[in-house]
């Protein structure tokens, strides 16, 4: 993990590989920054869904190739918000899907069984978190497009 700071905002970074085994290690590390900066355990546990999501997208898109892919989180602490980038190293990796509108089926129940699945919880994630976007990769990184989840601090 590194972290640093840039005009009113912190940043802390954190690499693992992209398997699953790994994911207890992502959301420690958010746990911690989102303990640090005052997010009730109700966010945090908000916030602990919408990472865990967002990183099985990505190792499910991944598999078992080799050399293993990083999995790239950057955690940006602002004077309102938290804002949390997700990426990888492997331009393979997108998350174009993610916001992909899914079609509701019609009212009732047998509707439900036949319910397109979005490649990601997109409404679940949308629930969990106040904004959600993806973003190109950077080119010096060679780094893939990233999925951001933003959660602002409750006012009050």
């Amino acid at each position: 993990m590194k972290g640093q700071t840039e005009a009113g905002s912190k940043t802390v970074g954190l690499c693992v590989p992209l398997r699953a085994d790994d994911l207890d290690t992502v959301r420690l590390a958010l746990y911690g920054v989102a303990v640090r900066v005052g997010f009730s355990y109700e966010a945090i546990e908000d916030l602990k869904v919408a990472v865990t999501e967002a990183c099985n997208y990505a190792i499910l898109q991944a598999g078992e190739r080799e050399p293993l892919p990083m999995l790239r989180l950057t955690f940006t602490l602002r004077e309102t918000e938290l804002k949390i980038r997700i990426g990888t190293d492997s331009r393979d990796v997108t998350f174009e899907e993610v916001l992909r509108p899914v079609k509701l089926p019609p009212e009732g129940t047998e509707g439900l069984e036949r319910l397109e699945e979005s490649p990601i919880g997109l409404y679940l994630l949308q629930a969990l978190v106040d904004e959600l976007r993806v973003e190109p990769g950077g080119e010096s990184e060679g780094a893939s497009e990233a999925i951001v989840l933003i959660k602002r601090f409750a006012a009050g």
